[in-house]
């Protein structure tokens, strides 16, 4: 999931969901190398979490990666909703993108993100502050590639999140193109598990033991009428049942996500399409605290240039 894939939720070194594709760094022998995109995604999202008020967005971006493999990132995040569309944001992604052998079957990368996004805006990220993130991979004989990635997230509201990833991912050439054969039509069908820490509210209720005094009205007679008298009291204990919330945070499966990204390379550029089918797991509706697990459906598509 990251491949600074979708900046999100695949964001740094395969596909997630999210936006966004780093080069590849390894193969290239110029000192430094500049990468540009721009790309449509019809709804942001995270982890396999998508808001209720999220909306569709556009995400220009622009990468400059070193020989050496450090490379720093940004990307702009407009959302595309009608009347109300806007800017708004910004995120920076500094790096490191390491392999462990020639032919780069094993390696991995290491980023942070500091977000630059109005707290009012309807995206998801607008609760984040900024997020450390980290993924290795293996490929042995380039026959299916694993990566596991870990995020350690920094929200706004102080309270901070651990999310794992793991994904396979297979780089199938249906078509193969130019003189040097590395142009054509990629596809690469990749399935991803998400798993972190997430905050919820519980409900439970306490029973107290409430002393109460009632009084016992006098009966009304010419005498009582004429001398009234304090009226006589009854001391009772009641049971009394109070419902309460609290909130509740623990580590749990968050989704399961299948995707099937299509590159068409050109020389320097790259033409993207991604569809995604998303399967949340142990999600939770705040506002009528319900379970919102449905299975939905989002896509990404894109073109990118490398200079």
């Amino acid at each position: 999931m990251k491949k600074l894939k979708l900046i999100l939720l695949l964001a740094l070194a395969g596909p997630a969901v999210c936006a966004q594709q780093k080069p590849d760094t390894a193969a290239k022998t110029k000192e430094l190398f500049v990468n540009a995109g721009l790309q449509y995604l019809s709804n942001l999202t995270y982890a396999g979490r998508r808001d209720e008020s999220s909306v569709p967005v556009l995400l220009p971006s622009v990468t400059l990666v070193s020989k050496q493999g450090f490379f720093v990132s940004a990307i702009g995040y407009f959302d595309l909703n009608g009347s109300k569309s806007g800017t708004e944001g910004l995120s920076v992604t500094p790096g490191y993108v390491f392999v462990f052998d020639a032919k780069r079957y094993y390696g991995g990368n290491i980023s942070a993100t500091k977000y630059f996004i109005t707290k009012s805006s309807p995206i998801i990220l607008s609760s984040f502050n900024a997020t450390l993130d980290g993924q290795l991979y293996a490929n042995p004989d380039d026959i299916v590639k694993f990566t596991a990635g870990i995020s350690y997230r920094f929200n706004k509201n102080n309270s901070n999140d651990v999310v794992n990833t793991a994904e396979l991912s297979k780089e199938i050439f249906a078509l193969k193109t130019g003189a040097d054969k590395k142009s054509g039509l990629k596809v690469t069908p990749t399935a991803s598990l998400y798993a972190g820490t997430q905050s919820f509210y519980q409900t439970y209720y306490t029973e107290s033991q409430v002393t109460r005094s009632i009084e016992q009205p006098q009966q009304q007679t010419p005498i009582n009428i004429l001398f009234p008298s304090q009226p006589k009291q009854t001391i009772i204990t009641q049971t009394v049942t109070q419902q309460n919330q609290r909130e509740v945070r623990q580590y749990k499966l968050l989704a399961f996500s299948g995707s099937l990204p299509l590159t068409y390379t050109i020389n320097k550029w790259q033409i993207l399409f991604t569809p995604y089918l998303i399967k949340p797991f142990n999600q939770v509706d705040y506002v009528k605290n319900t379970k919102m697990n449905g299975l939905y459906f989002l896509f990404t598509t894109g073109v990118n240039v490398t200079f």
